[in-house]
């Protein structure tokens, strides 16, 4: 299975996936939708700051991505950070993000 037909089937679940790019940095979020030459990505914080809860959206070219991971433990981090972000957000009253289950 070639790398967008399985970031199309993330995309469907919303699956939280990590993105490898060729100079060895990573992007950890949950797939919103696939384009014919890109990812949109949503973010919940970062790895190297486990106290930021900040909601990102991420364009990122397909020819970009080196190869992806689907499964890891981390994910149970990332899933954390965006309930935290949702969290703050009922008690800011702020508009919250998209969400589709």
């Amino acid at each position: 299975m070639n790398l967008k037909m399985r970031l199309e089937r993330l995309c469907d679940k919303k699956c939280w996936t990590r993105l490898h790019f060729a100079d060895g940095t990573t992007l950890t979020g949950r797939v919103l939708r696939v384009g014919m030459d890109y990812i949109e990505l949503e973010c919940y914080g970062e790895a190297d700051r486990p106290l930021s809860c900040e909601y990102s959206k991420h364009l990122v070219p397909l020819p970009l991505v080196k190869y992806i991971t689907v499964d890891s433990t981390t994910f149970a981090d990332a899933e954390r950070n965006r309930l935290n972000f949702l969290s703050s957000l009922d008690y800011n009253k702020e508009s919250l993000p998209e969400i589709d289950q």
